[in-house]
């Protein structure tokens, strides 16, 4: 699924190694900016906007920033390059040639064809000093079927100052607007609330360095303007077009399986049903004969092409589901690992369609186009976001997806028979469920199962010889659980020391990441994954320990920890029990004080169970 860009930017990326962390000064820059757009709303709902950006180039990289500029838009849509030119530090002014503006074909989109065009800008002789400016006019078209406008303004970071910014929105119907950490900006609304004007206060620079790979900035300064705040103004009319689809008859591949199927729990139902689309059909988002916005093809075409998008995919899933009894609702969602809450409704919202479907009296939320089928799971770029359903009465609603609750995603039994060697035996027989086997899934459907045992073996140890992973073919249809048996030689298990061993199962690397994040003045909120419970049993055959039997837990919002210490007739064990309880961490919950004090009790934790051993 996509819609119409409502705004014409210039996507600009910095990378960096996790080192230090901070917000960048606005010294280090690369590219400084004023920009004005003015935008009209037209009674079709399309748009027209005039965008007027001048770039000056501060430091080598902005030079390589804007070395071309790219513009892509649907078809349906019409770009214009009124002007553009470079101005040298020394006066002298470059012009923009016809040759070096090319429209083409864009590139089609991973798992899509499309007619979309792309305009280019090539700009010449750029230097430090140099004052890149443009004008461009786009017209928007509306999407198919809407009624209602939606226009948001994101000021999220990016290696850009702006020195000045302008925005301008008119229309023939009175607008509504909201905003969010806006202190920066000055919002004016005309008597008639037909026209709303922001400009910036002073200069900005919002970017941010060295953040950890699975970071991110979940809050900057943003505004939604729009003609309607009801969700049924916005997508009313989609759910009369998907009722009047679904109220046709199954194509006969559909109706089969659903024939097949009758009489059978429906929550076998449910997994034949994912089966069969995953099976039959590719998920690809066809735009070559018309730009469809929200509007799935028939059933019939559905079946008749074999492949299909999500609205598409999700539409052929309600039908089969409501044909087999089970009461099921398209559903409109952002997919993504971070969904802000919308500030007002409409389709600059949501960007992918699910099923939300009632089994044995739970709910669950339906993702045709996903590789696999995890029954009674929220897959983690669904959990924590406002969804938009599509009754049978033509009503749409709004709910709320929940959070995943904490499931035991990680039972591992492990037996290490060490020798004086400093070498170990290890044979380990692990329980997977949730997350970590779906990816386990991924890595054997597209690098191949050899590479998923490889992965494996490398976990088994320090120094890990003579793997042999022995477990079941996964597939389409993730189990509850699912039985892996690792056997091998970790040949540097422990660590001499005069005589004695040290130990260290490396147990707390993640809270003393935690104490860098804080040390190094990281500001971007740290993604964790499904919240979950790991369980870990260790037997360490021949050892005698130094220290006595110990226990220790830690316990917060976000992390429960248990660890245990005992002494056996063969040796030494320890139990191990992790639960993470939320997806996201806040930058504002690792530096408080209770999440500090979290980090010491739980890093001593498990720094405790390295030590010392006799054999």
């Amino acid at each position: 699924m996509r819609f119409p860009a409502s705004l014409l930017t210039t996507t600009l990326v910095l990378a960096s190694p996790a080192i230090l962390a901070a917000r960048q000064p606005a010294a280090e820059a690369p590219l400084a900016l004023n920009t004005s757009i003015n935008c009209r709303h037209n009674a079709d709902n399309s748009l027209d906007c005039t965008t007027r950006n001048q770039f000056t180039i501060l430091k080598p990289a902005g030079k390589d920033f804007l070395s071309r500029i790219d513009f892509t838009y649907p078809d349906t849509d019409t770009l214009e390059v009124v002007d553009g030119e470079v101005r040298q530090q020394g006066g002298k002014v470059v012009k923009l040639e016809k040759s070096q503006v090319e429209t083409r074909a864009a590139p089609n989109p991973y798992a899509g064809v499309s007619r979309d065009k792309q305009t280019w800008l090539a700009f010449p002789e750029l230097a430090v000093g140099s004052v890149v400016s443009y004008q461009v006019k786009h017209h928007i078209a509306a999407p198919p079927l809407s009624r209602e406008m939606l226009y948001r303004l994101d000021f999220d970071p990016e290696p850009v100052r702006y020195d000045s910014y302008h925005f301008e929105l008119s229309s023939p119907r009175p607008l509504l607007s909201r905003s969010e950490l806006m202190d920066g900006f000055k919002t004016a609304v005309s008597a008639d609330n037909k026209r709303i004007t922001v400009d910036q206060q002073g200069s900005r620079y919002l970017n941010f360095t060295n953040e950890w790979n699975n970071s991110a900035l979940r809050g900057w300064p943003r505004l939604s303007i729009a003609t309607s705040d009801a969700p049924q103004q916005h997508f009313g009319v989609y759910a009369e077009r998907y009722n009047s689809i679904l109220a046709a008859a199954l194509p006969p591949g559909a109706a089969a399986v659903v024939a097949e199927q009758q009489g059978k729990p429906a929550a076998q139902q449910v997994a034949a049903f994912m089966q069969h689309i995953n099976s039959h059909y590719r998920y690809l988002n066809d735009q070559r004969l018309a730009e469809r916005g929200l509007v799935p093809f028939t059933l019939a075409e559905i079946e008749q092409h074999g492949y299909g998008d999500c609205k598409d995919l999700a539409t052929l899933l309600t039908a089969m589901l409501r044909r087999a009894g089970i009461e099921a609702e398209p559903a409109l969602v952002f997919r993504g690992n971070y969904a802000q809450p919308p500030l007002l409704p409409g389709l600059g919202t949501v960007n992918h369609m699910i099923v939300r479907a009632e089994i044995d009296g739970k709910t669950e939320w339906l993702d045709a186009t996903n590789p696999f089928f995890a029954a009674s799971r929220i897959m983690p770029d669904l959990q924590e976001r406002v969804s938009y359903l599509m009754g049978r009465d033509g009503k749409v609603r709004q709910d709320f997806i929940p959070l995943q609750a904490p499931t035991l995603s990680s039972t591992v039994n492990r037996t290490e028979t060490l020798k004086r060697d400093s070498s170990a035996r290890i044979v380990s027989q692990s329980q997977l469920s949730g997350w970590p086997l779906i990816e386990m899934t991924m890595q054997d459907r597209y690098q191949g199962s050899s590479s998923t045992e490889q992965s494996v073996c490398h976990g088994l140890g320090n120094q890990a010889q003579n793997c042999k992973v022995e477990r079941a073919p996964t597939g389409f249809l993730i189990p509850e659980r699912y039985a892996i048996r690792v056997g091998g030689d970790d040949v540097r298990a422990l660590e001499k020391i005069s005589g004695l061993y040290l130990y260290d199962p490396r147990l707390e690397s993640r809270w003393n990441d935690f104490d860098n994040y804080r040390d190094n003045g990281n500001q971007a909120d740290v993604y964790l994954g499904d919240p979950e419970i790991i369980e870990r049993t260790v037997e360490l055959q021949g050892a005698q320990a130094i220290q006595p039997a110990f226990s220790c837990q830690a316990r917060s919002p976000w992390f429960d920890l248990d660890l245990r210490q005992s002494a056996t007739a063969a040796g030494i064990r320890y139990q191990y029990r992790l639960t993470r309880k939320v997806r996201w961490l806040s930058h504002n919950d690792i530096v408080s004080p209770e999440f500090a004090a979290l980090n010491r009790q739980a890093r001593a934790c498990s720094t405790e169970v390295r030590q010392i051993l006799k054999l």
